[in-house]
């Protein structure tokens, strides 16, 4: 997620890319699908995504044209009444600059999350009551430990990935030492690395929790390349259709849109995707 690239750019003393092209709809859309935002729309396997589309303006302001554009646009997107998205500010700036940053949240998901972890969303004053904006803003002005676990935790990422980045990071606060990691990598359809991506000690073996999370992303995604095909490409119904139509389908339906009958699409009479299960 964004905010963990911005914590090791910050370290490594990278730069961040510049502000984004102003976007419609329609691309909005597209870009939830295309990045990991898509593990979040399909049942809320990721609670929470951030980053398909960020920004920067000067620290001296709280707010950019371009940022309250951008959270016009999220407010009217036809999510359902499951999902919601919106833009937050970082609330630390970097380089003289704030960061905004697009989110979209699965709020049943979310809720469960905070009941099942009250230990970590309690210390910070988040409840099942509290909205998403809100939520994402406490966590990022959160003490260091209980933001970086916090944001952890609602990006989808394993218990034990998420105690090792934040043990490691007191220890490298510590020791000025960086820790050596791995990291676990998932695809999207921007991006096979960068996206939906974790660190893991150095040398890690995969884990039980790395393949079930492997195996559900790699269901879901399969089925989006599909159902993509048939809704992204010129003269075809565009972004925000294929989002709606994804959103209504079940989770447990066969794996092509519901405009393609198996009679008419050899991809869907030959391909035969596992049924997926909300969690």
């Amino acid at each position: 997620m964004r905010f963990f690239a911005i914590v090791l750019l910050i370290i490594s003393g990278g730069s961040i890319a510049g502000a984004a092209e102003p976007l419609a709809a329609d691309a909005f859309a597209l870009r939830i699908l295309d990045c990991e935002g898509l593990y979040t729309v399909s049942c809320g396997l990721k609670p929470v995504s951030d980053g398909f589309w960020e920004t920067r303006f000067p620290e001296k302001h709280e707010t950019s044209d371009e940022v309250d554009r951008a959270r016009r646009i999220l407010e009217c997107m036809p999510l359902g009444p499951d999902l919601e998205a919106g833009v937050y500010v970082f609330f630390t700036p970097f380089k003289g600059q704030k960061i905004a940053s697009a989110f979209v949240v699965h709020k049943p998901s979310l809720r469960r999350l905070i009941v099942r972890r009250k230990d970590v969303f309690d210390a910070i004053g988040i409840d099942v009551d509290t909205a998403p904006q809100r939520v994402m803003e406490k966590i990022d002005r959160a003490p260091r430990a209980s933001r970086w676990r916090a944001f952890g935790l609602v990006f989808g990422y394993p218990k034990y990935a998420v105690d090792f980045f934040v043990e490691a990071g007191e220890q490298q606060a510590a020791t000025k030492k960086f820790v050596e990691r791995d990291f676990v990598q998932l695809p999207t359809f921007a991006s096979e690395e960068g996206r939906f991506v974790y660190a893991v000690p150095k040398g890690h073996v995969e884990r039980t929790e790395d393949r079930d999370l492997k195996s559900s992303t790699g269901e879901i995604f399969s089925r989006y390349r599909v159902w993509r095909s048939v809704y992204i490409g010129d003269g075809k119904s565009g972004a925000i259709e294929l989002l709606k139509s994804w959103i209504a389908a079940p989770p447990n339906t066969a794996g092509y849109p519901y405009q393609i009958s198996p009679c008419q699409n050899r991809l869907a009479t030959i391909v035969r995707y596992r049924r997926l299960r909300c969690r």
